[in-house]
């Protein structure tokens, strides 16, 4: 199962893997033999990792976890990868500034559902890409004006590239 972590201010794709009962990480290229154990607390388990143990408490946070590495306790933001999805898909900008849609993931646009000039509502398709073997329509978070379409059907996207901006409808 794959997972999206931040770890001091760093964005990676960690994939956690069972074989021959063990448990693998796949982390930047790097396979990496675990043993997790939960201890009597029931909030804090030991990772042992190439040989290193390593504590990890489970935070407060519905996503987060402390890991304390030689002494050094550093906060882990853990999500599934449709969360990933989910959060990624628009950039900074808000409905004071207007809006940037961008492509959550590498993939392929299979449907833009919008053109310049055109009003969208807040929650309006705005484009289809496929990724992963699975199409995830985007939305307009906050409405407004479409004033640049910048892919249409076909063409091969990057994670984080612009699709659309919009600007705010002004009363």
């Amino acid at each position: 199962m794959k997972f999206w972590i931040t770890l001091e201010g760093r964005e990676a794709e960690v994939e956690v893997a069972a074989e021959d009962g063990r448990v693998w990480l796949e982390l930047e290229g790097r396979r990496l033999l675990a043993d997790f154990r939960r201890l009597p607390d029931g909030e804090v388990y030991s990772l042992l990792m190439d040989g290193r143990a390593h504590v990890v408490r489970v935070a407060p946070g519905a996503h987060s976890l402390e890991v304390t590495i030689r002494g050094t306790t550093i906060p882990v933001d853990v999500r599934h990868p449709l969360e990933k999805l989910m959060q990624s898909t628009h950039g900074p900008a808000g409905a004071t500034e207007g809006e940037i849609v961008q492509s959550p993931m590498p993939g392929l646009v299979v449907a833009v559902r919008v053109e310049t000039g055109q009003a969208v509502a807040a929650g309006a398709p705005i484009a289809v890409i496929e990724a992963m073997k699975m199409q995830n329509e985007l939305t307009a978070r906050h409405g407004g004006v479409v004033t640049d379409v910048l892919v249409r059907p076909g063409d091969s996207v990057a994670a984080h590239q612009t699709l659309v901006r919009l600007k705010p409808v002004t009363p």
